[in-house]
């Protein structure tokens, strides 16, 4: 008797373990994750560099129904995008960022919505470096310029001055194979692969020294696509929020949009550029920061394509209640 009691008792045991287990993966699954960040490519550049684009590794990213990961520069949020092969985001950091600052180290932080979700803790592997530039060093232009996206390998030449004898021309971040000329401190030249141009984007192109810790400030390098589609919006979600609210991430459906296309909101004679994730061409994701809709008032959210091609889509009504 005592021993069908206890066998009883523990049958009803697991069973309760089992029901708890189940219950709490499901309770897990409705959480988004708390993102890290374990790597920044590139980690630092010099102070005057051009617009370009930051390479975030970590874990915990997302790009589903119920959200997209952002990252902040100094707490401002930047164009963000997943990258479903690499699991990396790329953040659109731009020139204002880097015009000023040297010497000075900027938090990285990845950001995913409720519920759950949260902020990525500051550690070392999320600070990005403005770098003093260095007098004399310099890149003056790039030949070529541009390249069409999926096009082959090729040898890219950087005019400038004060480049040394062992300097690397370095690619986003990461060094390619790079002669300088004899004699000469004014001309390098390397090897771009066919990889580094796969995707219609631009690339940083800087001359730096073998260790990488003294470097021109960087270049943009065009790697152009087919003209842009106008875009056009169909619908916002949500498209109402009640005002005096947290940060919104806005659903918004439509078509022609591109992975450089970036929103507008606009309410009243302010317009304020919003952070960006492409989604697909017919979906995009854009972050609206807390202090615009902590009035009540009526807004609209307007889509932009850059040249070559592209343009302004039609504004949609988004109502701040």
């Amino acid at each position: 008797m005592k021993h069908s009691r206890w066998v009883a008792l523990t049958s009803l045991a697991a069973a309760l373990v089992l029901l708890g287990s189940c219950g709490s993966g499901q309770r897990a699954n409705a959480f988004n994750a708390t993102p890290t960040i374990t790597g920044l490519f590139p980690s630092n550049i010099t102070v005057g560099s051009d617009a370009f684009t930051l390479f975030v590794a970590g874990t915990g990213f997302m790009s589903n129904s119920k959200g997209v990961t952002f990252v902040s520069w100094n707490g401002s949020p930047r164009s963000t995008s997943f990258n479903a092969t690499t699991g990396e985001l790329s953040v659109q950091i731009f020139q204002s960022d880097v015009a000023v600052g040297a010497g000075n180290t900027i938090q990285i932080t990845a950001t995913n919505p409720p519920p759950g979700g949260g902020v990525s803790t500051v550690s070392f592997s999320s600070e990005f470096k403005i770098v003093p530039s260095q007098n004399g060093l310099a890149i003056t232009s790039l030949d070529p310029s541009t390249k069409m996206a999926g096009g082959g390998a090729f040898v890219l030449t950087v005019n400038g001055t004060g480049f040394g004898v062992n300097d690397v021309v370095v690619w986003n971040g990461s060094p390619r194979s790079t002669v300088i000329a004899p004699m000469s401190t004014t001309v390098a030249t390397a090897q771009i692969t066919a990889d580094d141009i796969a995707t219609a984007g631009s690339a940083s192109v800087a001359v730096a020294t073998s260790n990488q810790v003294t470097a021109t400030p960087s270049k943009s390098f065009i790697i152009a696509g087919q003209n842009n589609p106008m875009p056009t919006i169909s619908s916002l979600s949500p498209s109402s929020v009640a005002h005096g609210g947290p940060d919104l991430q806005v659903r918004v459906s439509g078509s022609g949009f591109a992975s450089a296309s970036t929103a507008e909101l606009t309410a009243g004679i302010s317009v304020t550029p919003l952070a960006t994730a492409f989604i697909s061409p017919s979906q995009l994701v854009v972050l609206i920061p807390a202090a615009d809709t902590a009035a009540m008032g009526s807004a609209t959210i307007s889509v932009v394509n850059p040249a070559p091609g592209g343009g302004t889509s039609p504004n949609e009504p988004f109502t701040i209640d």
